[in-house]
């Protein structure tokens, strides 16, 4: 086989670097369509769920909380959860964790500990969700 000319070459490895990038362009189509369609289908649960806890619970008495990885609504709290949580006036993992998991209606417990674990500073949103379905809410007390 004779040696190749430098433009040869050349040839050569423009022709490998556009090969590969022709690859990881169709893999990253087909990903970005799987990604879609995961985040319309994980939405369109969402949704279903939303109907159905507004039904079961009324909507004023829900939230729903979106993450990257799914929402999660929860429900107004019991009165004496509420006043356990504001008596320990604490906001300790476990003291928002004893306030918030009574109170999630969606997903599954299962779910919620994986997105927790992914996002574990969705433990605070929706500790604030809850506190306003509870009844502290900063617009609508005014000053003078």
């Amino acid at each position: 086989m004779p040696d190749l000319t430098p433009e040869e070459k050349l040839a050569q490895v423009r022709a490998e670097r556009a090969r590969l990038q022709a690859e990881r362009d169709a893999k990253e189509a087909a990903r970005s369509t799987e990604d879609l369609l995961e985040a319309e289908s994980r939405a369109l649960a969402d949704e279903k769920a939303l109907a159905d806890a507004e039904e079961k619970h009324t909507a004023k008495r829900v939230r729903m909380v979106r993450t990257d990885m799914g929402a999660i609504i929860v429900k107004r709290p019991h009165p004496a959860i509420f006043k356990r949580f504001q008596d320990k006036g604490s906001m300790k993992t476990d003291d928002l964790d004893a306030l918030v998991r009574p109170n999630v209606v969606y997903p599954d417990l299962g779910r919620f500990d994986q997105i927790l674990e992914e996002l574990p500073a969705t433990l605070i949103r929706l500790a604030d969700a809850i506190a306003g379905l509870a009844g502290t809410r900063g617009d609508d007390i005014s000053g003078k």
